[in-house]
């Protein structure tokens, strides 16, 4: 009969320590990446005008569907060009040697202020919100800010309207929703002003991010609030369930590092590469701009918790933009796109023009 050796109690402990550490990072552990490029991209051409004025490319939203990049311009293009358009995929990037392409489709020449898109983890359908921050009573004239579309990728020509009936132009029909599952303690009757500037898809879920809400435009609070909804693809057609709820509420100034300038979600993704959500939050004030980026899985934020991206020094991964929407390329490499309404900004030494926004590159460890 062999003799059964007894392991120390230091060497279990090790093995025990060792075990911990080699295990995959999951919930609220720490993500390591690094900014690897920056710059600008030219939107448009150099000198463009609408009455007499320069066109601003004040880019609010991006995707890659591995064939081509989707920018949204959050403010309207002149003569027939939409406020989306794309360039072919090449090398990892926009191939901006080649003239971009706007979609022209009358449909999505309706929508105003584009927020951010979406592509399902199937790769299979392309989701674009409006912001959903104002309206009009009594006419029709601003539901076009209130408009959520979707379309097979490929088929960007031929947008669909996710709307209640089939007489809508708008999704008009969730502004009310929205509202009243906003409900406050201030405003018992639905939050009158609330701005939407997120909106990730996974095989069943919609989440949207909201970045503000309160009283009206120029009265309201930064927030860092997600909202879910189930939803179903049949036939082509995007109904959504009757279960849209808060999923998170998050006091950005109880998160470590604790910041203290008002700071709000300006994009909210699902990366299925890795099976988490990426998350920008950006603040704007003056002519300084900033944002941040985070990741989270599901019960993160059903518990209100998200983690902060650092460098492999520990720093924040900050940028000096207003960062505004993240393009997932891989399981390692992600684009982000910057919004600086007009501020002229500076990266790398070069200034901005008009015709241009920012772009920075970042790579996980």
């Amino acid at each position: 009969m062999k003799r059964v050796k007894s392991f120390s109690p230091i060497l279990v402990l090790l093995c025990l320590v060792q075990c911990k550490t080699i295990r995959p990072l999951t919930g609220m552990q720490q993500s390591t990446a690094a900014i690897t490029k920056e710059g600008f991209i030219n939107c448009f051409e150099k000198g463009l005008t609408a009455n007499g004025q320069p066109v601003w490319c004040e880019a609010s939203a991006i995707l890659s569907d591995g064939k081509n990049i989707f920018f949204a311009n959050d403010k309207d293009m002149p003569d027939k060009r939409s406020s989306v358009f794309y360039w072919p995929f090449k090398n990892g990037f926009a191939d901006t040697t080649q003239p971009a392409q706007y979609l022209n489709s009358p449909v999505l020449k309706y929508g105003k202020k584009f927020e951010d898109f979406s592509l399902t983890p199937d790769g299979k359908t392309v989701f674009l919100t409006t912001g959903f921050d104002r309206v009009k009573s009594g006419t029709k004239e601003w539901d076009g800010f209130n408009t959520i579309y979707y379309w097979k990728t490929g088929n960007e020509q031929n947008p669909q309207v996710l709307r209640e009936n089939s007489t809508d132009s708008s999704s008009i029909f969730l502004r009310d929703k929205f509202s009243m599952v906003l409900t406050s303690p201030d405003f018992p009757k639905g939050m009158p002003y609330f701005k939407i500037e997120g909106l990730a898809a996974t095989n069943d879920q919609l989440f949207f991010g909201v970045r503000e809400e309160g009283k009206k435009f120029d009265d309201f609070k930064y927030k860092v609030k997600i909202l879910t909804v189930g939803y179903h693809l049949t036939n082509g057609m995007v109904t959504l369930e009757d279960n849209l709820k808060i999923l998170s509420d998050i006091n950005i100034g109880n998160v470590p590092p604790f910041f203290k300038q008002p700071m709000g979600i300006s994009s909210i993704e699902y990366d299925h590469f890795n099976n988490r959500f990426l998350i920008l939050t950006s603040f704007e004030g003056g002519d300084k701009n900033g944002g941040y980026l985070w990741t989270a899985s599901l019960s993160d934020l059903e518990n209100n918790k998200m983690t902060l991206v650092r460098t492999s020094s520990g720093n924040p991964v900050a940028f000096s933009n207003k960062s505004e929407d993240i393009a997932i390329i891989s399981k390692r490499k992600i684009i982000i796109i910057h919004d600086d309404d007009r501020l002229q900004t500076t990266i790398n030494g070069q200034v901005r023009q008009p015709h241009q926004a920012g772009f920075s590159v970042v790579e996980f460890r």
